[in-house]
């Protein structure tokens, strides 16, 4: 079986983590970003009043993979 690099792990742990915050923190770049892609999952109504568990769900996210990603490095 094919081991995932734990790099790759840490970088997108720290992908999810930034985008949770930005769920949590900084909700018009997240509406700025939504005027651009205009996908059906990220209508402004859908961002507004699910932003919170968005933005959990990704940090949560983040941190498992960069848990993951850094004791497969650090032989943990």
């Amino acid at each position: 079986m094919t081991a995932i690099n734990p790099y790759l792990k840490i970088f997108f742990g720290l992908l999810f983590v930034l985008l949770g915050l930005g769920y949590i923190y900084k909700p018009g770049i997240i509406e700025r970003i939504n005027r651009i892609i205009k996908e059906t999952f990220l209508n402004d109504s859908y961002v507004a009043l699910h932003r919170r568990n968005w933005g959990f769900l990704l940090v949560l996210l983040g941190g498992v993979l960069i848990y993951m990603g850094v004791s497969r490095e650090l032989g943990w």
